[in-house]
C-alpha cells in the first residue's frame, strides 16, 4: 500500500468544471492516481448583479463533497486549491468559500486572471519540450487566458472576461445554432481581444498550443474525421458550418463529439474563431498542461 504522505493533490474550481488531480511522488518522478471532473457551470449561475444562485451554489457543494473523500490522507500542506473567473466575479463568493473550505478543510485561493495565465504557461512549459517562442491559449467557463512566452518564460499574460458558459449564456442561450448568433458571439469576442492583439503579434510566435477543453474536444472531432491533429480556421469554420446546419444545440450531431460535450461546444468554437482571425493564427495543437500541471510543478519543485 502506497504511503498517503507522498500523495499531493491539486483542485481547480473553474466556470465551467472543477478538477481534482491527485499524484504520488516516487524517487523524484510524479505518478497520476486519480483524476475527477465534474461539470459544475458555477458560471451559469451568476445573475445580473453577478450574484450566484443557489442551485450553482449547491452543485459546487456537492462537488467539492465527493472531492474530500479522496484527501482524506493526505497532508492539508500538499493540497494546494484556486478558484478562478466565476469566483472572481461572484458578489456572494465569499458565502460559497466558507463552506467550500470547510468540506475540503483546507484553504482556497481565489487567483487574479494574470496568475491563472502566468500557472497554465506554467504547466504547458512542463509538458512541452522546446525553447521556441509560444503562444498560449485557454478558453475557460467565463475567462479566456492569451500567454505569450520563450520556452519556459511568460513574457505577456492577460486573462479576457470571456468564456463558453458566459457565451452560451449570452449568444446561445436558445440553443439555436445560427448563422446571425455565431456572427454575434464571434464579433463581441473579436471586439474584447483586439486591444491586446498588437502586443501579441509584436511579440510573435513560433508555436501555438491550446490548453483548454474545447481545443481537445476539436482535436478528438478532427481525429474521428480522419485528419491530422492540427486545428485551423478553415477547419474550425467548417465546423461552424456543419454546427448551423444542426440548427439547435440538442441536435448537435458531428461526428467525434460525443453528447456529454456538445452544450459549450457552439460557444468556445465561436471565441476560438474570434482568436484565430484578430491574432491571424494560422494553427494550433493541443497541449499537455495547464494549470493544474501548473500548480502541482509548483508545489513539488
Amino acid at each position: 500500500m502506497s504511503n498517503a504522505t507522498s500523495h499531493h493533490a491539486v483542485i481547480d474550481l473553474g466556470s465551467n468544471s472543477f478538477h481534482m488531480l491527485v499524484v504520488r511522488k516516487v524517487a523524484g518522478s510524479i505518478q497520476p492516481l486519480n483524476r475527477i471532473k465534474q461539470k459544475v457551470r458555477l458560471a451559469a449561475g451568476l445573475d445580473a448583479k453577478n450574484c450566484l444562485s443557489q442551485a450553482s451554489l449547491e452543485r459546487g457543494w456537492q462537488c467539492l463533497t465527493l472531492f474530500a473523500t479522496s484527501l482524506q490522507n493526505i497532508p492539508r500542506h500538499q493540497i494546494r486549491v484556486v478558484a478562478t473567473a466565476a469566483l472572481r466575479l461572484a458578489s456572494n463568493a465569499d458565502l460559497f468559500l466558507a463552506r467550500a473550505r470547510d468540506i475540503l478543510n483546507c484553504s482556497i485561493e481565489v487567483i487574479s486572471g494574470e496568475e491563472e495565465a502566468r500557472l497554465i504557461y506554467q504547466g504547458m512549459a512542463q509538458n512541452t519540450i522546446g525553447s521556441e517562442k509560444r503562444l498560449v491559449v485557454d478558453i475557460g467557463g467565463g475567462s479566456t487566458e492569451l500567454i505569450a512566452g520563450i520556452g519556459t518564460q511568460a513574457n505577456i499574460l492577460v486573462s479576457l472576461p470571456m468564456g463558453c458558459v458566459t457565451w452560451l449564456d449570452r449568444y446561445f442561450h436558445n440553443a439555436v445554432l445560427s448563422s446571425q448568433n455565431f456572427a454575434q458571439a464571434e464579433q463581441s469576442a473579436r471586439e474584447i481581444i483586439r486591444p491586446v492583439s498588437v502586443n501579441f503579434r509584436h511579440h510573435g510566435w513560433q508555436i501555438c498550443v491550446g490548453t483548454s477543453g474545447i481545443v481537445q474536444r476539436l482535436q478528438e472531432i478532427m481525429i474521428n474525421q480522419g485528419m491530422d491533429e492540427l486545428i485551423t480556421l478553415e477547419r474550425l469554420q467548417q465546423l461552424k458550418q456543419k454546427a448551423i446546419v444542426c440548427g439547435n444545440i440538442k441536435s448537435l450531431d458531428i461526428a467525434g463529439l460525443t453528447l456529454e460535450r456538445t452544450g459549450v461546444f457552439p460557444s468556445g468554437l465561436s471565441i476560438l474563431i474570434a482568436i484565430f482571425q484578430e491574432l491571424n493564427i494560422e494553427s494550433m495543437s493541443l497541449s499537455g498542461g495547464g494549470l493544474r500541471e501548473g500548480l502541482l510543478y509548483e508545489m513539488l519543485c
